[in-house]
């Protein structure tokens, strides 16, 4: 065979009829003829069989296998992670629904929730529930602050005092006197001089209060009526009270009927700020001609003038029943200088014994 295509041309054509065998047979005379291969080299045979043989796996011990690379043209990228809403946000909400003590906490929560959440805000959210929370808790707050505030006042304001133990009475509803007799005049004959104090008079001068009302009943003891009502109107003074001072006698059925109502809110309303000086017209009946202070009709009430003389007077006659729904509208107006329609105009006179 002639070497007419040289040893860099490719093969003959040949019949496509032609068996593989013979194709191959020439493959290995033209290689033979034109490359010599060397020592030791496999044949074409054998690297024929080689290439189509597959590669055997690598050995247990071998590491061969190398890292995965991702083509982000391939598979989408994975989703970013989801923000958590903030515990301390949700908690400052739900802490306002529970009473004083949880909308102080709303506020704390709500203040630490938006901290948290501006200095990682890739990681929390819900600053926005977090500044409701904190809003919500200042705002309860101030609303029961002024409820309970109120509650206080009203409580100060118009609960029962604690009850005198010199009337020795249980408190009741009052009876109504007889409306015949309001006030219980004095007989013309004076008293006897050994006439002894009621029992409602104490030895010595006492201080209590009823609700807000101050009561003050001047004791057997004293020097001069004078002297005590100065002592307990510069006591009032220190204090913001007004003093009115209450002639009273034992027994007398009004006077009692007067003193079982001060305990009622209605008087306890009427009588706010007032120190009530109540004097036994037995016991001191010659102080209280000394300084023109009617003693005749009782109960009597009175406010004083700088020289601790009657200014302005009325008597139980100015209402019917003894019951405080009738004595709180006129005394409540009287120490306030704002009683003007009366039963008994007040005439002050010079001497002692002076009719109201």
């Amino acid at each position: 065979m002639s070497h007419a295509f040289g040893p860099s041309q490719s093969l003959p054509n040949r019949d496509a009829n032609e068996p593989a065998e013979a194709l191959r047979d020439a493959r290995t005379d033209v290689l033979a003829r034109d490359v010599e291969m060397p020592a030791g080299a496999p044949s074409c045979d054998q690297a024929t069989r080689a290439a189509v043989t597959p590669a055997a796996a690598p050995s247990v011990g071998a590491s061969t296998q190398l890292p995965f690379i991702q083509d982000p043209y391939l598979t989408q990228p994975p989703p970013p992670e989801r923000r958590q809403l903030s515990t301390l946000a949700v908690s400052s909400v739900v802490a306002a629904l529970f009473g004083p003590l949880g909308a102080v906490a709303a506020i704390v929560f709500g203040w630490a929730a938006r901290r948290e959440i501006e200095r990682a805000p890739g990681v929390r959210r819900g600053y926005a529930l977090a500044s409701v929370g904190l809003s919500l808790g200042v705002l309860l707050t101030l609303c029961w602050s002024s409820a309970i505030g109120f509650g206080v006042w009203a409580w100060t304001t118009h609960s029962g005092g604690e009850t005198s133990s010199t009337f020795g009475e249980r408190e009741a509803s009052p009876e109504p006197a007889s409306a015949a007799a309001p006030a219980a005049p004095l007989p013309d004959v004076p008293p006897p001089a050994a006439a002894q104090p009621g029992g409602s008079v104490p030895q010595h001068t006492t201080h209590r209060r009823i609700g807000g009302l101050s009561i003050v009943d001047i004791g057997v003891d004293v020097s001069t009526l004078s002297e005590e009502l100065a002592k307990q109107r510069a006591e009032a003074q220190t204090r913001g009270e007004k003093v009115l001072v209450m002639t009273t006698s034992d027994p007398c059925e009004p006077c009692r009927g007067v003193d079982r109502a001060l305990s009622d809110p209605l008087m306890q309303t009427a009588l706010r700020n007032v120190r009530l000086v109540r004097v036994d017209i037995d016991v001191f009946k010659e102080d209280l001609d000394q300084i023109k202070m009617p003693r005749r009709l009782y109960p009597g009430f009175f406010l004083l003038s700088p020289d601790l003389s009657p200014q302005d007077g009325i008597n139980g006659g100015e209402w019917d029943d003894d019951i405080a729904r009738n004595i709180a509208p006129v005394l409540g107006a009287f120490v306030r200088g704002q009683y003007t329609t009366r039963r008994q105009p007040w005439h002050p006179l010079p001497g002692s014994g002076v009719r109201l």
